[in-house]
């Protein structure tokens, strides 16, 4: 009795010290399992977890391992085919230290419910920079270097395709090591400071150009300040291309 009454206060006390969020809008994952025994077992609880996150994440690039399984209730459940409903908060789907709910049915009808805590690693492929970069320093492929690491220890915004980096340049400086984001990273402008470009002026009835001088940088489609170099009035335009500006009108 002693024993019993002190294994579900150490349950109690794992879950509490496992951060957890509302289950209120969990995500459910429904798992087809064949047992034998008459209770839930610890290997069915990795395999349910297991299985579970594999679903989640199946891409090759995530590897899915249940490191331990911290806590569990040990549940009475029938043998033979059952299904499993695995939900899973927002913040557990990333793995980490995780809190989950296992529901099982077998012909429609619910025959149990344990929670789970365990640790689970979802590790996945990132960029990160291959040396010190500089601000606004353009990337290429000898830039950056691929990585292994926990997706529950990133930022939302990591970047792990190539395309999302190369041809662009850095917003900041960026150690060496560090995981590239979304904002670590920006076209490069089209025109910047100083630059001598096209000055376009038309409508539906007249066409004029001149010869323009850059007030600040801008991408295509952005509108930036330049100096007329004839008449030495600023003018604001949309940039079209490198070479060209469309004035306002």
């Amino acid at each position: 009795m002693r024993k019993t009454a002190y294994g579900r206060i150490l349950f109690l006390l794992v879950l509490l010290l496992i951060p957890t969020r509302s289950l209120s809008e969990p995500l459910a994952i429904s798992i087809e399992i064949n047992r034998q025994g008459k209770s839930l077992d610890l290997e069915e609880v990795v395999q349910i977890l297991e299985s579970g996150f594999q679903l989640l994440y199946p891409e090759k690039k995530y590897s899915v391992e249940v490191k331990a399984i911290l806590a569990y209730e040990k549940i009475a459940l029938p043998s033979g085919k059952l299904y499993c409903d695995l939900l899973l908060s927002e913040v557990a789907r990333r793995g980490g230290n995780i809190s989950a709910h296992l529901i099982f049915r077998t012909q429609g009808r619910e025959m149990g419910r344990a929670r789970v805590s365990a640790r689970v690693d979802i590790m996945t492929q990132v960029l990160v920079a291959r040396h010190y970069l500089g601000r606004h320093a353009p990337l290429e492929a000898k830039d950056v270097q691929w990585a292994s690491r926990s997706l529950s220890l990133l930022p939302n915004d990591f970047l792990s395709e190539m395309k999302e980096v190369l041809g662009r340049r850095t917003t900041l400086a960026i150690n060496k090591g560090e995981v590239l984001r979304t904002g670590m990273v920006e076209e490069p402008p089209l025109v910047t400071r100083g630059d001598r470009v096209r000055l376009m002026v038309e409508n539906h009835q007249i066409k004029i150009t001149a010869l323009g001088e850059v007030r600040e940088e801008g991408r295509k489609g952005d509108r930036i300040k330049l100096i007329n170099l004839s008449s030495k009035k600023e003018v604001v335009g949309r940039v079209i291309d490198e070479h060209t500006v469309q004035i306002d009108f």
